[in-house]
C-alpha cells in the first residue's frame, strides 16, 4: 500500500513539473531544459535575422550539445578562473547593468501618444515645410513647338489632351501629362523655379528649358508636404528617449561625488 502511495505521489510530482522545466538532454550530468532550448532558439534567431528556414529540433539539440561540451571542457581546464575570462565577464556584466538600468529608467518614464503628438506639433511649427504641387507637363523638342502648344491652350484646347497627343514624355503623356505630387527639390532647377511662380490652376505662359527639352507646366493643386504623425512617431519617440537618458545621466552626475586625477 505504501509503495502505491509513493508511486502515485512521484507521478503527481512529475505531472506538476512545468513544460519549460522538462529535460531536453543531459550532458555529463548537466540537464538542458526545454526553457534552455527555447532561450537558445530565440538567441539564435536574433543573431541570424536573415535566415528564412527554421532548423529542425534535432539540429538545434546537436548545436546545444556541442556548445555545452566545449563549455564543460573549458571549465575543466580552468578557463573560467583565468584573468582574461574574468575581465571580459566583468565587462559584459557592466554593459548589461548599464543597459538594463537605462531601460528600467525609461520604463519608469513612459512616453504616451499625447506627449509624442505635442512634440510633433512643436517640430512642425518651427520648420519650413516645403509645398507639394500636383503637376502636369508637356515636353517638346523645340521652343517654337512649345510656344505653339501654349497658344493652343490659350484658345481653349485641354492641357491633358495636348499632353497625350504631343508630349515626348511617354510615361506622363498617357496620363494626360500628370506627374503626380512633387516638390521643387525633386525636379531640375529650372522646372522648380517655374513651379514656385505658378498658382493653383495656372500654367507657364513661356516654355521652360531643361536638359530634357522644353516644358509647359500646369499646377492643378498645391498642398503643404507635412509628414503624417504616424510616419515619424517612432523617430520622435527615439529622440525623446535619448533626451530622457541624457537628463538621467546629468542627474546622476549632479548627485555623485566625482574626482578626476590628472596624469
Amino acid at each position: 500500500m505504501l509503495f502505491k502511495v509513493l508511486t502515485t505521489c512521484a507521478l503527481y510530482c512529475v505531472l506538476l513539473v512545468p513544460t519549460y522545466a522538462e529535460p531536453v538532454a543531459i550532458i555529463n550530468g548537466e540537464i538542458i531544459t526545454q526553457q534552455d532550448y527555447n532561450d537558445y532558439v530565440f538567441a539564435r534567431a536574433q543573431q541570424s535575422s536573415t535566415q528564412t528556414d527554421s532548423p529542425k529540433r534535432e539540429t538545434i539539440i546537436q548545436e546545444i550539445i556541442q556548445r555545452q561540451l566545449i563549455k564543460q571542457d573549458a571549465i575543466k581546464n580552468g578557463v573560467d578562473k583565468e584573468p582574461e575570462f574574468l575581465q571580459k565577464l566583468e565587462a559584459i556584466r557592466n554593459s548589461m547593468l548599464m543597459a538594463l538600468g537605462m531601460q528600467k529608467y525609461l520604463d519608469k518614464h513612459p512616453l504616451d501618444d499625447a506627449t509624442l503628438r505635442s512634440e510633433y506639433d512643436k517640430k512642425i511649427a518651427h520648420i519650413k515645410v516645403p509645398e507639394e504641387y500636383k503637376v502636369r507637363h508637356i515636353l517638346l523638342k523645340t521652343e517654337d513647338e512649345a510656344k505653339a502648344i501654349i497658344a493652343e491652350i490659350g484658345k481653349g484646347k485641354a492641357f491633358g489632351d495636348l499632353a497625350k497627343e504631343k508630349s515626348l514624355d511617354i510615361g506622363s503623356a498617357k496620363n494626360n501629362g500628370d506627374l503626380g505630387w512633387i516638390t521643387t527639390q525633386k525636379v531640375v532647377p529650372s522646372f522648380g523655379v517655374a513651379l514656385d511662380k505658378l498658382e493653383k490652376g495656372s500654367y507657364t505662359l513661356s516654355p521652360i528649358k531643361s536638359q530634357f527639352g522644353w516644358h509647359i507646366i500646369q499646377v492643378d493643386d498645391i498642398r503643404i508636404a507635412l509628414p503624417p504623425f504616424e510616419s515619424v512617431k517612432a523617430k520622435i519617440k527615439s529622440a525623446l528617449q535619448y533626451r530622457l537618458m541624457q537628463e538621467y545621466v546629468i542627474s546622476l552626475r549632479n548627485q555623485a561625488q566625482i574626482e578626476i586625477f590628472k596624469p
